[in-house]
């Protein structure tokens, strides 16, 4: 049982039972520690959206900063309600690497994204955009 001290406004044990310590570290600094992932996400546009017209669809490359599979989706997920889009599927979805032959724009967009290291930020490409049938 602990006893507070209202002479002091502290907490002590009484004298029969045994001490326990804690001890707290003050981390001036968390690291994010994510790496550029990348996938391909084809789209629907929602209405009221202004990127894609109601008889359009895309494919986008979107990148972003993760640390998981699932990360990566949810944050896609979370920009393409913004700009309302409807995902209809992902394909490829992986960490980025040297040996995908990325193309000047992509390696542009992972650049601003590991410079930046904000979490928050989710990029996308150039819009492949084909007629859908309604």
């Amino acid at each position: 049982m602990i006893v507070i001290s209202r002479r002091f406004h502290q907490l002590r044990p009484r004298p029969s039972e045994p001490v326990l310590r804690l001890y707290c570290f003050h981390m001036a600094e968390v690291m994010y520690h994510a790496v550029v992932w990348i996938g391909v996400v084809g789209v629907a546009p929602q209405d009221g959206c202004e990127l894609l017209a109601p008889n359009e669809g895309a494919f986008i490359n979107f990148l972003t900063l993760a640390s998981s599979d699932s990360e990566y989706r949810a944050k896609v997920r979370g920009a393409l309600s913004h700009y309302r889009l409807d995902p209809l599927e992902f394909e490829d979805v992986r960490p980025l690497s040297d040996s995908d032959n990325p193309s000047q724009e992509i390696l542009s967009i992972a650049a601003e994204l590991e410079e930046s290291r904000n979490p928050k930020h989710v990029r996308y490409a150039t819009f492949h955009i084909f007629p859908r049938v309604m």
